[in-house]
This record gives C-alpha cells, sequence and structure tokens, in this order.
C-alpha cells in the first residue's frame, strides 16, 4: 500500500489516523509540527501526505509549499478544523492539494476516500507514463526495416514532421483519447464484475 506522513499538533488526530491507515496496510509516520514534518520530506519518499492547516510556527501551508519543492509528485490531503476559505484559496496558490478536508466525526472515513482517489490517480498516472514510453519504443523509426536510400530520405522527412508542435499536439490528443477509452472500458469491465 502507501507510504503515508501524517502531521497534525493534536497528538490525539495523529493517533486514530495512524491506528486507522495501518489497518488498511498503508506505512505510516507521524509528526506533530510543520517543522517535523519538512524534515522527515527532505529525508524520505512518501506516496502521500496529510497536513493540518492550522499549526504554531510553520503551518499546512507551507508543509504544501514544501512538499512541491522537495517531493513534487507526492500529493499532499490538507484536513482543518474550522472552515477557511482564505486557507482553501491559499492552498490552491501554494500549487494545490489533492484534497481539502474539514475535521468532523467521519474525518477517518473521508481521509480514507481521498487516499483511494489519490492513490488510483496515482496508479493511473504511472501507467500512462508506461504506456507512452511503450509507445514510443514501438513507433521508433528504427523499427523500420529496410536502408535503401529512398527509405532513409522517408525516414528524415517522418522525423522532421514529427518534430513539429501541431504534429506533437495531435499525438499527444490522440494518445490521451485512445488512454482515456482505455481506462473507461476497463471500469466498465470492473462495474459488470461488480
Amino acid at each position: 500500500m502507501a507510504n503515508i506522513l501524517v502531521c497534525d499538533d493534536e497528538r490525539s488526530i495523529c493517533e486514530m489516523l495512524d491506528i486507522a491507515l495501518r489497518r488498511d496496510g498503508h506505512r505510516v509516520e507521524t509528526v506533530q509540527s510543520g517543522q517535523a514534518a519538512k524534515n522527515k520530506i527532505d529525508g524520505a519518499l512518501y506516496d502521500l501526505i496529510i497536513t493540518d492547516i492550522k499549526m504554531p510556527n510553520i503551518d499546512g501551508i507551507e508543509v504544501l509549499r514544501h512538499a512541491h519543492r522537495v517531493s513534487p509528485d507526492s500529493p499532499v490531503i490538507l484536513i482543518t478544523a474550522v472552515d477557511d476559505y482564505e486557507a482553501a484559496v491559499e492552498a490552491v496558490k501554494a500549487g494545490g492539494a489533492s484534497d481539502y478536508i474539514r475535521k468532523s466525526p467521519g474525518l477517518v472515513d473521508e481521509i480514507k476516500l481521498a487516499i483511494n482517489r489519490v492513490l488510483e490517480k496515482l496508479v493511473l498516472s504511472k501507467q500512462n507514463f508506461a504506456l507512452r514510453r511503450d509507445a514510443a519504443s514501438h513507433n521508433s523509426l528504427d523499427n523500420i526495416i529496410g536502408s535503401s536510400r529512398a527509405m532513409e530520405k522517408l525516414k528524415q522527412t517522418v522525423r522532421t514532421v514529427a518534430s513539429t508542435a501541431s504534429t506533437r499536439d495531435f499525438a499527444r490528443k490522440r494518445t490521451l483519447r485512445i488512454s482515456e477509452r482505455r481506462f473507461y472500458r476497463s471500469q466498465s469491465k470492473q462495474t459488470r464484475t461488480v
């Protein structure tokens, strides 16, 4: 499962999330200050970071900024005890949190749902990267057999056309549409089996 860092100045929240997330098979580390979270982020890679917004000295927004600088692939979920519109806007400006959750009696369930969404997105991102890498190697001009003068001229023309921005945009959009279709097909198959 995921390697998760939880940061909250309330020890009870850290303990509650630690227990609940470990039960789900995640590896969890907890800290109770923004500075401790920054130090952990500097020293380890986390699949996901969960941090409270309102903390003394270094707040969750600064932890979010630090995480995006040091570990840009680590999504951050912000939690807060109060409805704070300004903090939500600041979180978006700081690079965007993956989710913004208000502390409530259903906090653990909301966190679990948010984690599932984030991890699903990470899996899709990794699959997308792998598909692009595989497509690039399969569609390489080096795979074309033939070394005649006409074939070399054709390969050079293809390389020239392929390097233009409009061709790259077209290919990127086409690849995205294909990936989306594959994803929706796999989702509909999973839905049918459930």
